[in-house]
């Protein structure tokens, strides 16, 4: 069992603001940053919260990877295009402006598409087409990891690609909204970390070994014995779906922003100098439709609500099961609180980091309880 803490959302959504504010990030784009990396533990996706405050922001920030006074500049724009220079700060900021500018774009063009390049972690892409879900609209969203590669091609024994995830919201009338986030490797690394933190071994096909063979031990992955696959796993599979799907991403991420892509031919070389360590230049790219461009929006809502209830409706394999679809669970297993809850370990980093940035305590209004 995980000790958890609960923490009243706006307690932690100040701490967080704090944290980049002491970082050197102005208020706006501290605000922004919150709002994302708060999102996820709201919503369930922990693994993509707060835990990476001081591994993946912070110490970033602190040390010059990310720049945290980055103006981020339209460097090219038509009516519904857009390529935002990121100048090296944060993607989380970055990522939120530039649905923002897709959104206006849509608005007056029925689609807007906005790619980003010298940017850095984008957080949970879930967030970003929430923002066009609250427009009304379909988003997308996806990201790269610039140069810092994580997994290995299809047949291959270098680490080429990152987990490239991809993001989807559309709106329905009634029911819940389709979202779907996620990764092109077969799961998240920050998944393998929290089955790590929290003494759980990870289930057979998310890791192999040098041979191909299973690894169940998350520890692997850090230090380079366990390989992360791709969505599918093997060929026989279906691992050419997720490798396909990685590539894609880097393409329009990447080579269509002019951002950094995973196979970069530094990579190829004897030493791999300078390749596959940083991820200064990542590029996201953010898509945003108004469905009254293509039809009423009632009746593409209407639409929506019958088609996913007929997935609800399908007789299940066992009673014990129901048919869902993406979004399904976490709107309704969402509960109306005030709290969010943290792991006990990922608290006590949070408070250590607090006193290192001068920003007071977490712990304010919370209480432990057994998760």
């Amino acid at each position: 069992m995980v000790n958890q803490i609960k923490v009243k959302k706006d307690r932690l959504h100040e701490f967080v603001t704090n944290i980049f504010k002491a970082c050197g990030v102005d208020a706006d784009s501290s605000r922004m940053s919150a709002d994302v990396l708060c999102y996820a533990d709201e919503n369930g996706f922990d693994t993509h919260g707060v835990t990476n405050l001081e591994r993946i922001y912070v110490s970033r920030l602190l040390d010059g990877r990310v720049n945290p006074s980055a103006e981020q500049k339209v460097i090219a724009e038509s009516l519904g295009t857009a390529v935002i220079d990121a100048n090296h700060g944060l993607g989380l900021s970055a990522g939120v402006r530039a649905m923002e500018l897709a959104i206006e774009k849509a608005k007056k063009t029925g689609i807007g598409c906005v790619v980003v390049r010298n940017s850095s972690h984008f957080g949970s892409a879930g967030y970003y087409t929430g923002q066009a879900l609250q427009a009304g609209m379909i988003g997308m969203a996806m990201t790269n990891l610039g140069t810092q590669t994580i997994a290995r091609p299809l047949n291959g024994k270098v680490n080429m690609l990152g987990t490239n995830p991809i993001a989807v919201s559309a709106p329905a009338e009634n029911l819940p909204p389709f979202v779907l986030d996620m990764s092109t490797t077969v799961v998240a690394t920050g998944k393998i970390r929290a089955a790590e933190r929290r003494g759980e071994s990870i289930p057979e096909g998310w890791l192999v070994n040098d041979n191909g063979e299973p690894v169940t031990d998350p520890s692997a992955y850090d230090q380079g014995t366990g390989h992360l696959q791709m969505l599918g796993g093997s060929l026989a599979t279906g691992g050419a779906k997720g490798y396909g799907l990685a590539l894609m991403v880097d393409i329009l991420c990447g080579v269509l922003s002019g951002a950094d892509v995973g196979p970069d031919p530094r990579l190829l070389e004897p030493d791999q100098s300078g390749a596959g360590q940083e991820d200064q230049n990542i590029g996201h790219f953010f898509l945003a439709i108004q469905v009254d461009a293509f039809r009423p929006k009632e009746d593409f809502t209407s639409h929506m609500d019958q088609m996913l209830q007929t997935l609800l409706d399908c007789p299940p394999v066992s009673s014990d099961r129901k048919v869902v679809y993406p979004g399904y669970l976490e709107a309704t297993g969402r509960q109306a609180t005030d709290e969010v809850a943290i792991d006990q370990s990922v608290f006590e980093r949070l408070e250590r980091l607090g006193v290192k940035m001068n920003v007071g305590s977490l712990s304010s209004g919370a209480e432990v309880h057994s998760g």
